[in-house]
């Protein structure tokens, strides 16, 4: 029901805190980025892909198109026939994912051990001979358009979320944060095969990528292998560095739409907020986990426990390496006027920068987000994710090793100042969404 819960992303977890990662990097002669980082432990191998190659880098015009990526490749290579990639995975036992978001596309696969050199051929491939073809382009977009209908018939909220978030933004200074990465119905049907072709040429060659392999492999063999499928690759472009010019922070206001899937009145408040890498997100992370994260999250508290909100959610929006968002919403009683509602969700906000937190909430908070980080790296894939994190985010690998720490040190006094800075009424943007009268 409560469709922001996919929105509300907590970051990859991993630190001294909860164990060391051990790892190795380096960079081959076409700019590909390697980590390894080998558990004799398990009995899989992990091999993942980060493409710098999010949605910030498409034309507002053609909206979409870095998503199509999630589709387009599985749709084979010179060497793997179509739906190849996924068959071949998952015959064996394994899996293959696929995320495409604002910063990156992420494609991941995990092998029992004794095949990394299917999982490294596999990536190798698609990445120097991808097939785009007006038959694989059409199908995705295809894909694409049902996916955005879906969204639109039957995810309550989300459509009307993505673009309160996407108006933080400025459209000629940050056009690339201005738009929902899935795009819009107009956009998508009017990608092209060589709009697909000219995004791969310059976004999914080897300098635009990072590859990290996990789990059980000898690095040796992994380096031999890496070599020989990888290092033959061209580099592609240079590629313009993306721009987010700095804006003078908005002015309060509020919007109010209607949402023919909403089941009922619902409001959100949506705060500007630093980008990743930035000194406060640590407490801004834990501030979700204090705000949202179990029955005693103070959203719940205030809002459900007392019967004023059916359902409600905060945290940062996403990661972003350029500026960010933070959002509370909640979806409102029977009998909860709208900005009634609007107003006790606005509360929270000033309640977090108050004298109301304790420093037993903040405890509390610490070791939700510790177990969190424990079980949010005990996989291959998890611990892929964690080290491409730390490099595309914070520009060093060894970020992993000390992330989750940085989160366990704030102070209460760091949560009051970070929630007093950015969760600030001045700059907030109110969204009040209605449903649909009924006809």
């Amino acid at each position: 029901m409560f469709s922001l819960l996919v929105l509300l992303v907590a970051a990859p977890l991993a630190g001294q805190g909860v164990g060391r990662i051990g790892f190795s990097r380096y960079t081959l002669s076409n700019g590909l980025e390697v980590t390894l980082a080998p558990d004799r432990s398990t009995q899989v191998v992990g091999v993942s892909v980060w493409y710098d190659a999010g949605s910030r880098l498409e034309p507002v015009a053609k909206a979409g198109l870095a998503r199509l990526f999630e589709r387009l490749m599985f749709a084979g290579s010179a060497n793997v026939p179509p739906g190849g990639h996924a068959t071949l995975t998952g015959d064996l036992g394994g899996r293959v994912g696929a995320i495409v978001d604002e910063e990156s596309a992420r494609f991941s696969t995990v092998l029992p051990s004794s095949r990394l050199a299917l999982g490294l051929w596999l990536e190798a491939n698609r990445m120097g001979s991808l097939s785009i073809t007006d038959t694989t382009v059409g199908e995705a977009r295809l894909e694409l358009v049902e996916q955005l209908r879906d969204q639109l018939d039957q995810e309550p909220y989300a459509a009307v979320i993505a673009s309160a978030v996407a108006s933080l933004y400025d459209t000629l200074t940050c056009s690339g944060y201005a738009h929902a990465p899935l795009g819009r119905l107009q956009s998508i049907t009017g990608l092209t095969t060589a709009d697909a072709r000219e995004f791969f040429r310059a976004h999914y060659a080897p300098n635009r990528a990072s590859l990290t392999v996990t789990g059980d492999f000898d690095t040796t063999q992994a380096r031999q292998l890496i070599a020989e499928y990888f290092g033959p690759l061209p580099r592609g472009p240079a590629v313009a560095p993306f721009a987010c010019a700095d804006a003078p922070p908005p002015a309060a206001r509020t919007a109010r739409v209607t949402d023919r899937t909403a089941p009922a009145i619902a409001v959100g408040q949506f705060f500007p907020i630093p980008p990743h890498a930035h000194r406060d997100t640590p407490a801004l992370e834990l501030l979700e986990v204090i705000m949202s994260q179990g029955g005693a999250g103070r959203l719940n508290a205030a809002l459900v426990r007392e019967a004023l909100a059916l359902g409600t959610q905060g945290g940062v929006l996403g990661q972003r390496r350029g500026p960010g968002a933070f959002g509370l919403f909640a979806i409102a009683a029977p009998g909860v006027a709208a900005d009634s509602l609007a107003a006790l969700v606005g509360a929270q906000a000033r309640w977090a920068a108050g004298d109301g937190l304790t420093e037993a909430e903040v405890a509390r908070a610490k070791r939700i987000y510790r177990a969190t980080a424990v079980s949010g790296r005990e996989r291959p894939a998890d611990i892929a994710a964690a080290l491409q994190h730390a490099f595309m985010f914070h520009g060093d690998p060894e970020a992993v090793n000390t992330e989750v720490d940085r989160v366990l040190a704030v102070t209460l006094a760091d949560l009051r100042r970070v929630a007093g800075t950015w969760l600030n009424p001045a700059a907030a943007l109110t969204l009040i969404v209605s449903p649909e009268a009924a006809r």
